[in-house]
């Protein structure tokens, strides 16, 4: 599937609104991860370990793209 050409380039406003989502999204799915990996029950010990490294992943990934954005507009702005 083929997009069309965007007829004018994206604000840096629009730019904001996709760093933002992403943010959210990741940290958000960092936090559900980590609480479902702690309420998970004994047997599913070895799934509950490979949850709350993938969750702890994704918390600092959101932390991380959060912080670059942060860094990119106090540099452009």
């Amino acid at each position: 599937m083929c997009l069309p050409d965007p007829t004018k380039p994206p604000t840096p406003s629009e730019f904001t609104v996709i760093a933002v989502v992403v943010v959210i999204s990741l940290i958000a799915f960092g936090v559900a991860a980590v609480v479902i990996s702690f309420r998970a029950p004994p047997e599913k010990h070895e799934m509950a370990i490979a949850l709350e490294h993938l969750g702890f992943w994704s918390l600092g990934l959101g932390v991380g793209v959060a912080g670059v954005f942060w860094f990119y507009r106090k540099i452009v702005d």
